[in-house]
């Protein structure tokens, strides 16, 4: 990232952060009016928005002119990289928040809220361009001593998709389709990892319910292991009985798709 980018993109986030708090403001005075499922949204969303924000302050640091040479320049360059897919992962987690938060309150007819949030999804929509080379495919971190069985699943679930999908995968209605005995969760396993590895986006069936949205991108934050005990702990979970998720089956999807830098959409993952 040059400077000039850099400078460009911390004045995005200074406005993004001010306009952020203009909103929080805003839900302080309304909060107990609101109904339970976005206040449980409203709760998440600042989570969210604290673990995105030292994300993007680590990839601020990790921009601020370093030089080295040979061996440790090519390290340093694509822990760089890498840190920049993590934080583009996060804005267009943000951006879907916001996003769907916008549409709940547009259907209160809160018209002032719904306005706040949509500006905010927009301003990551901005950002996630301003950061260099997010267009080039990463390598999903691999181990190949990574035992899924080793890992918690719930716990995983818990970490990075509760926020939206609610603590017992069941979705928030209008807004995050459910997981738990969702068809691409229990479905060919390929699917339910392409989701994971490179996102989705668009309008999308779920159970009956259609939803529209973003899912963003977990490949540059978890493991191929991870992506496997978290969709494993899934279908387990939903009711019937699913072959498990390897981490084998993990690498092989993200060798066969490896140059895809762009989200699904659900008649993609439906031919294939």
């Amino acid at each position: 990232m040059s400077e000039e980018q850099r400078k460009e993109l911390e004045t995005a986030y200074d406005s993004l952060q001010s306009n952020y708090k203009m909103l929080l403001a805003n839900y302080e005075g309304a909060t107990d009016t609101l109904p339970s499922d976005i206040q449980s949204l409203y709760s998440q969303m600042q989570n969210m928005h604290s673990e995105m924000d030292v994300s993007h302050r680590q990839m601020m640091a990790g921009n601020m002119g370093r030089h080295m040479q040979g061996d440790n320049m090519m390290a340093e360059g694509m822990g760089r990289h890498m840190q920049g897919h993590m934080t583009g992962e996060w804005y267009s987690q943000m951006m879907g928040m916001h996003e769907q938060m916008a549409r709940l309150h547009q259907q209160m007819g809160q018209q002032n809220m719904a306005r706040m949030n949509r500006r905010l999804s927009e301003e990551y929509g901005k950002m996630i361009k301003m950061i260099p080379d997010l267009d080039e495919p990463t390598e999903i971190p691999f181990n190949e001593e990574g035992d899924p069985t080793l890992l918690n699943g719930e716990s995983l679930f818990s970490q990075n998709c509760a926020s939206c999908h609610g603590g017992n995968a069941e979705g928030v209605s209008g807004a995050f389709p459910p997981l738990l005995n969702s068809e691409w969760i229990t479905g060919d396993k390929s699917t339910p990892i392409r989701i994971l590895l490179h996102g989705l986006q668009g309008e999308i069936e779920v159970q009956g319910q259609t939803y529209q949205g973003i899912m963003p991108s977990f490949k540059a934050r978890l493991s191929a292991a991870e992506i496997a005990s978290l969709l494993t702990y899934l279908r387990e979970k939903s009711d019937g009985d699913y072959p498990t998720v390897s981490q084998q089956d993990v690498v092989e999807v993200a060798n066969s798709f490896s140059n895809r830098t762009t989200p699904w959409s659900a008649s993609e993952l439906n031919k294939n």
